[in-house]
């Protein structure tokens, strides 16, 4: 696994040099985990910091009613959880494999020692952060200004971009990762299909070359 490529391109650990990131990886142990296998439950001790080396990640939260509600959709390179590094709090979510998963563990204490001793690498992961969260903001902003079709629209081409041209997600996860109702999706995704964009299966949605242009 090409652990250190994954780093490079990482929002929180992008501007380290190359002898930082190897330190770095030297703290982490590979593990795989194979289809809906839990990486971590929502509430348990953050004790790992993990990196995706290989496969799709859902994060998932518990609702009022008791119900899993997939909040994101992580591909290979990401590095998570999001927030609260240094905080000593729990994970915020679930994490979830879908299909294979492979995943690198960095114990969080190690990190913490290390930006201890070499404080130049905390300045420069805070730097990082900063630059990512104001992208995410942007990317809410604009998220939140469109309706339903648009919304499912940005969530399909980040899905793409995280699974390829076939989509392993349930129309029940997409609803919750767009803030809408199964059906609402179901019936997007089959207007979609009838104009030769997509192919919904039982169990994934095909993407067709016609996607490219654009599914309004």
């Amino acid at each position: 696994m090409r652990w250190k490529q994954h780093f490079k391109s990482s929002v929180l650990f992008g501007g380290l040099n190359d002898q930082e990131i190897d330190e770095v990886i030297s703290f982490g142990y590979e593990q795989t985990l194979n289809d809906k296998e839990r990486l971590f439950w929502e509430g348990d001790d953050k004790k790992y910091l993990f990196v995706l080396g290989s496969g799709t990640v859902l994060i998932s939260k518990l609702t009022e009613n008791g119900n899993e509600s997939v909040i994101n959709v992580l591909s290979a390179g990401e590095v998570f959880p999001h927030a609260g590094l240094f905080d000593h709090s729990v994970y915020p979510g679930t994490a979830t494999a879908k299909k294979e998963v492979k995943v690198l563990a960095i114990p969080v204490e190690q990190i913490e020692s290390l930006i201890l001793n070499k404080p130049e690498i905390a300045i420069k992961i805070i730097q990082m952060m900063n630059e990512n969260m104001l992208m995410l903001q942007r990317k809410l902003n604009e998220l939140l200004s469109l309706d339903v079709s648009s919304r499912l629209k940005s969530a399909m081409d980040h899905l793409i971009k995280v699974q390829g041209d076939e989509i392993i997600l349930t129309h029940q996860e997409i609803g919750y990762l767009i803030g809408s109702t199964r059906e609402t999706v179901s019936r997007q995704l089959k207007k979609w299909e009838k104009l030769g964009w997509i192919s919904v299966k039982k169990d994934r949605i095909i993407i067709h070359h016609q996607w490219e242009s654009g599914a309004e």
